[in-house]
């Protein structure tokens, strides 16, 4: 009978062969083991409500009633959570990259400080939610309802807020910039010190919204709503506001060098030390504006009726300085 030699390179190919098979033998009932702890932590989450610190990444939570859960640092990369209940829950520090939470409650839920870049919330509910110095950067929140909530100092670079509701809503030095805010309501909202650089605000109703000390340079805001609306000393620098409406808005010390404001309504406003240089302000109405000592220099007043514009220490677009109301 033949006896089978093996040579070194032979016994050594086969014992790199039965390591490699244990491996992956290793890695399968590792992987099988997760699952089935996932599992267990998904069930007893739906059983007590209670999951802190958990790691439950792509973890299928469709409909889940989760209301009023404590699950602050909890893991939810890639989680199916659309149409989930978690009014009032406990998500402070979660990290929900990329989740899936469309349509989902979350009224009166805090996510202080939690990390939402990526996130489907598109028509989710928010109202009343904490938001407060959480990062939801290219998020989708279209059609999202954010009535009254805190979002100061949150990060929100690049997030999808079309027709999202934010009446109310406390946008303390948040980061909009390059935002998509078309047709949003912001009647109320309080943006001081908010950073909406290039922003797209097309139609948004900033309705009485605060806005002090906040920076729009270059945002788009045609055809708004801004009645009533606070933007002492904020930014406005290359802002294109055709068609606007500034009714009674408070512009005093605010920078609209090189703004574009042609065919706006800018009935009683108040333009105080308002830095208006090349700007635009073609067709637009001037009537009762308050201009004392702002610097109109070199700006386009084409079809401007200023009979009854308030002019004191103002500097025309000539260059002159016009005290017709000292």
């Amino acid at each position: 009978m033949a006896v089978l030699k093996l040579d070194k390179r032979d016994l050594r190919a086969f014992f790199i062969l039965a390591i490699y098979f244990l491996f992956l033998s290793i890695l399968a009932g590792w992987v099988v083991s997760m699952r089935a702890a996932k599992a267990d932590r998904i069930s007893e989450l739906l059983d007590t409500k209670t999951c802190p610190n958990c790691e439950l990444d792509e973890a299928d939570l469709k409909k889940a009633n989760l209301q009023e859960a404590e699950l602050e640092d909890v893991t939810l990369r890639n989680a199916d959570l659309e149409e989930a209940n978690l009014k009032g829950a406990n998500l402070d520090r979660a990290i929900l990259s990329e989740a899936n939470l469309r349509k989902a409650n979350l009224n009166s839920a805090t996510l202080r400080e939690a990390i939402l870049n990526g996130v489907v919330l598109r028509e989710a509910n928010l109202n009343d939610a904490d938001l407060s110095q959480v990062y939801l950067g290219d998020s989708n929140l279209q059609k999202a309802s954010l009535i009254n909530a805190e979002l100061s100092g949150a990060n929100l670079v690049r997030a999808n807020l079309l027709d999202a509701v934010l009446r109310d809503a406390n946008l303390g030095n948040v980061n909009l910039t390059r935002a998509d805010l078309r047709s949003a309501d912001l009647r109320r909202a309080y943006l001081g010190g908010a950073d909406l650089r290039n922003a797209k605000l097309d139609r948004v109703s900033l309705s009485r919204a605060t806005l002090s000390r906040a920076d729009l340079t270059r945002a788009k805001l045609p055809r708004a709503n801004l009645r009533e609306a606070n933007f002492s000393s904020s930014i406005l620098s290359g802002a294109n506001l055709t068609d606007a409406d500034l009714t009674e808005a408070f512009l005093a010390e605010a920078d609209l060098s090189n703004a574009n404001l042609s065919g706006a309504n800018l009935d009683s406003v108040n333009l105080s030390r308002a830095d208006l240089r090349e700007a635009n302000l073609s067709g637009a109405n001037l009537r009762k504006v308050n201009l004392r000592r702002a610097n109109l220099s070199g700006a386009n007043l084409t079809g401007v009726d200023l009979s009854t514009v308030i002019l004191c220490k103002t500097t025309m677009p000539d260059g002159s300085v016009e005290d017709r109301d000292c």
